[in-house]
């Protein structure tokens, strides 16, 4: 059992007039010491174990341990009140008892479930519920105080319906590793969560708030949540304001399907699969958030507003940018807390204007919420859902930056240790910041410009380092990615290695991978593969492309397809070309493509273009051209050649002797009738 480890405040305090019944002193039972009492009165219940059910029957009263009036958790522990593993909630609100009516301070242990509300405000504070099917159950317009428990094991600790509309706060929720388990289920409610520790086993299909069916005007505000399968899941018609939680280490971070969801000074770290993942959701707001380190960090069928966040690997394309957002890594202090390094782009970085947001006035670290991280006297809220205090006694860096080529706005360009400042128009910059991390390196960017960077500058507490000065090249580069092979050739098995390697000098990342138009379905592997993908210059993503190839239609011999690749400098296609007659045909003597070494040149061509290859032995050869349809244009060789180097020209005609028009042709290059290699040309005209 895990103990209430808080700092307690005395929680009642008795009116002079009320009366104290004293359990069992005074009454043999729980119950009966509520039966004699009167709106007002205390049923204060010594420590022991009470096998009972009690029911408040409309009466506005305190029932309550020794905890009650000593502030000593151990009461908490030692005050049970269980039934049985099959029977009826042990605790009920059913007659319409407002907030005056309260539960505090027992362990309800070893039963089916713990306690119901309906048409009921009661305040259910600083217990311990430990219980199988439900902790605490809402239902009919019931609108409780749950505040300071600790639930564990409950398949759901918490179940909100009926319209109820509780308010849940500086509660403890431990999952166990079991699946279908849920800290906290809203259906048809609009509660207040707020400021709750939520933490699991990771166990499948766990799940640490969930809200769905026909819930409205939800508040989830402050929550540390980890460990489970489901951050947060939100579905079914619903509208959800998500404002400064810490999600971080579960397997998908915040799911939503079919709701009105704002994410709010979120931080969404370092979860295993996906750390946003939406679909069919009205219109999604992410406003000041990270979204870092996940695998990967969005996942989304629908458009997504962002605004003034930190999301690795940029926004995703198809995405509404309101401006403010950065890319560079948030620099937290360390993996447990997730708070902000003084260099970190976050601090000083959210929307100046927080107007309807609806913040709450402290983050987890009771740090007021909009603060002067960067000492330069105006507070503007952080990124995340820390906020960095006040610096007192900054330092401060100039210098000028000036740009070489392009055309590029001066005004445009962003420098900066964290959150960027942006020059005048001479190119003038001042930057504050606190002096405790220094020596910085300091960093100006600006897109078609190679960053540049200047490392290990002092800065000192009331002094100006001057002269930090930049010049920024223009960079327009023909090629920033090349891929390996330039085609994936799916030759006698479905599944082909596939390098993609930065070749340019900028960082490139590397978004996602998606095929055209393949019937079948496709994966990669490693299939814990985080995109996005950071490519530094001259680094290479390794994976392996993996497809269940579609039926060919009658008429066709290959299949010609595309595979995107999705970055934030743009989009590149790759061709896929493959041949269903070679399936199942695998051979320890095939002959691989480097081999053969086919190539054709000039590539592109008009209207001659002449195909080279090589073989090892005498073989029965097969060179054959075909449109992008998989139709064969024409044959260009089909019979014996001795081992060695050989050529063949194409004159860019078919069969009948008709020129063709431009585009990409595929030419396939049989050996023995099992062995064939591929490769695209193209016709300019």
């Amino acid at each position: 059992m895990k103990i209430l480890m808080i700092m307690f405040c005395i929680v009642s305090v008795l009116q002079l007039s009320a009366t104290i019944i004293n359990i069992p002193a005074d009454q043999p039972t729980i119950q009966e010491g509520i039966n004699v009492s009167v709106d007002g009165d205390t049923v204060l219940v010594q420590p022991g174990d009470y096998q009972e059910i009690i029911n408040f029957n409309g009466k506005n009263i305190v029932v309550g341990s020794l905890f009650l009036t000593t502030s000593d958790s151990t009461f908490i522990e030692s005050t049970i009140i269980h039934y049985s593993t099959n029977s009826p909630y042990v605790v009920r609100f059913d007659n319409g008892e407002n907030s005056s009516a309260q539960f505090v301070g027992f362990n309800l242990s070893s039963s089916s479930k713990g306690i119901h509300c309906e048409f009921s405000s009661p305040q259910i504070k600083y217990n311990y519920i430990n219980v199988s099917t439900y902790g605490i159950r809402c239902d009919s317009l019931s609108a409780p105080i749950i505040t300071n428990n600790i639930f564990e094991n409950a398949n759901r600790s918490i179940q909100i319906s009926g319209n109820s509309s509780p308010q849940i706060y500086e509660n403890k929720f431990y999952l166990p590793d079991d699946p279908d388990k849920c800290g906290i289920f809203v259906g048809q409610g609009s509660p207040i969560i707020e400021n709750n520790f939520i933490n699991g086993e990771n166990s499948v299909f766990s799940c640490g708030i969930e809200v769905a069916w026909d819930s409205y005007n939800v508040s989830i505000i402050g929550n540390n949540i980890s460990e489970v399968c489901y951050g947060i899941e939100i579905h079914g018609d619903t509208s959800c304001d998500i404002i400064n939680n810490l999600i971080f280490n579960c397997s998908k971070g915040i799911m939503c399907n079919e709701s009105d969801v704002r994410l709010i000074n979120n931080t969404i770290v370092n979860n295993s699969d996906e750390g946003f993942l939406c679909s069919w959701i009205y219109n999604p707001e992410i406003i000041n958030s990270i979204i870092w380190g996940n695998s990967p960090n969005i996942n989304f069928d629908a458009q997504i507003s962002f605004n003034n966040s930190c999301i690795e690997g940029g926004i995703p394309n198809n995405s509404i940018d309101l401006g403010g957002n950065t890319s560079r890594n948030p620099c937290f202090i360390d993996s447990i807390d997730f708070n902000l390094a003084i260099f970190s782009p976050c601090i000083d970085a959210g929307t100046i204007d927080t107007t309807g947001l609806n913040l709450p006035e402290y983050d987890l670290y009771e740090n007021c919420r909009i603060q002067d991280g960067n000492g330069d006297y105006v507070s503007i809220i952080d990124i995340g859902c820390f906020e960095s205090e006040t610096i007192t006694d900054p330092g401060y860096i100039s210098g000028t930056i000036s740009l070489s080529g392009g055309i590029g706005n001066i005004i445009d360009i962003n420098v900066g240790v964290g959150a960027p400042v942006h020059p005048d128009e001479n190119g003038d910059y001042l930057i504050t910041i606190g002096t405790s991390a220094s020596p910085y390196n300091v960093t100006a960017w600006l897109d078609n410009y190679l960053p540049q960077t200047i490392q290990d500058v002092e800065v000192i507490a009331g002094e100006i380092t001057e002269n930090i000065n930049f010049d920024l090249e223009y960079y327009q580069p023909d090629n920033y990615l090349e891929f390996t092979p330039d085609s994936l050739f799916f030759i006698t098995q479905t599944s082909q290695d596939f390098i993609i390697k930065n070749i340019s000098l900028i960082d490139v990342n590397i978004n996602a991978l998606i095929f055209a138009n393949i019937t079948g379905s496709f994966s990669y592997y490693p299939y814990n593969l985080t995109l996005p993908q950071y490519l530094s210059p001259n680094d290479s993503l390794e994976c392996m492309i993996i497809l269940d190839l579609p039926t060919l239609p009658n008429n066709r011999e290959i299949l010609y397809d595309s595979l995107f690749v999705i970055t934030d400098i743009g989009q590149f296609t790759v061709p896929i070309i493959w041949d269903s007659s070679l399936i199942n045909d695998a051979d320890d003597n095939t002959i691989q493509l480097y081999e053969i070494n086919l190539f054709n040149f000039p590539n592109p061509f008009n209207p001659i273009t002449t195909i080279e290859f090589s073989i090892q032995y005498d073989s029965q050869i097969d060179l054959s051209i075909f449109n992008i349809k998989g139709q064969k244009i024409i044959t260009l060789a089909n019979n014996e050649f001795i081992k060695g180097n050989h050529s063949l020209i194409w004159n860019g005609d078919d069969s009948f002797g008709n020129l063709v028009s431009s585009g990409v042709y595929l030419y396939k290059l049989k050996v023995n009738d099992k062995t064939e290699a591929m490769k695209k040309c193209l016709l300019l005209k």
